[in-house]
């Protein structure tokens, strides 16, 4: 399969991939897909206030989930809650040149971020 140079860059050298740095705020954390679905993507976030401090990804997958995680947590960095509420992962596609085929790994993404949103919102 050839990939966009977009993917490939963002495969090759991730942004914001690995475990969070300890830091004031509290964490929150959300996940979306399993491994036995193909792709699985964790997300981290330290908030404080209204604002996300820093934010960190793990995900297990092909080149496109990597690269998207990797776009959608460098567009995040330092984000306000309202801005990632508004934050579509489908967005990312076109920008990296994903197939129709892999779609469902934004969604993943999408999942991820939304039960972000639902810890914050919940204290945890």
């Amino acid at each position: 399969m050839d990939y966009s140079s977009e993917v490939a860059s963002h495969f090759a050298a991730p942004r914001h991939a690995g475990l969070l740095a300890d830091g004031p705020g509290r964490v929150v954390r959300g996940d979306g897909g399993s491994v036995e679905q193909g792709a699985w993507v964790v997300f981290r976030l330290r908030v404080d206030g209204d604002r996300v401090r820093a934010l960190a990804w793990q995900a297990w997958g092909c080149p496109h989930t990597i690269a998207a995680c990797s776009l959608a947590a460098e567009t995040l960095s330092a984000c306000t809650r309202a801005e990632l509420q508004a934050f579509d992962p489908l967005s990312l596609r076109a920008r990296l040149g994903i197939p129709v085929l892999k779609t469902g790994r934004l969604l993943f993404i999408q999942d991820a971020l939304h039960k972000c949103l639902a810890a914050w919102d919940n204290g945890g």
